[in-house]
């Protein structure tokens, strides 16, 4: 009798870990290391920061809706580069980016264009009214994800109710 041959092992290359600069999205990041140690895979910090409004605005207000962006960007790498010096004893590769948008959207785009295989995100786990008035990018970057997405749900309070 011949066994069949077992399935291949999906061996993660690029993990992405989404971080909005809270401590909460930082939750993710000993999944996202384990996950990068246990396949010898690089690691990216991914920050998206919201697209600047200066389509509504003219003249000299476009100039300062443009140096706001770009304040935001450097705080952005300035937040990712201290996450990153963090992970220096972990031994995995880590890069950071920025990148400017909808935050879904940049994760999903990013994850896309730079060949990861893994999305690490962390989420609240909210559902009914909370999920619909608030949102969730992890919950948007689940349904369309064209790679895996680990999701790690934070720790509700004791006595929370969803």
């Amino acid at each position: 009798m011949t066994l069949p041959a077992p399935p291949a092992i999906t061996r993660y290359r690029h993990v992405l870990v989404p971080l909005d600069g809270s401590e909460a999205a930082e939750k993710a990041l000993p999944d996202a290391v384990s996950a990068a140690v246990a396949n010898g895979a690089g690691l990216t910090l991914l920050h998206v920061i919201p697209p600047a409004l200066a389509e509504i605005y003219a003249g000299a207000e476009i100039i300062a809706i443009d140096q706001q962006e770009g304040a935001r960007r450097d705080a952005a790498h300035g937040y990712l580069a201290s996450v990153r010096q963090k992970l220096e004893s972990t031994g995995v590769a880590v890069q950071t980016a920025v990148a400017v948008g909808d935050a879904a959207d940049a994760i999903l785009t990013y994850a896309d264009q730079h060949g990861v295989d893994l999305v690490v995100i962390a989420t609240h786990g909210r559902s009914g009214w909370k999920r619909w008035v608030l949102g969730s990018v992890a919950e948007k970057v689940v349904r369309a994800a064209n790679q895996p997405v680990l999701l790690v749900r934070l720790q509700q309070p004791s006595g929370a109710t969803r």
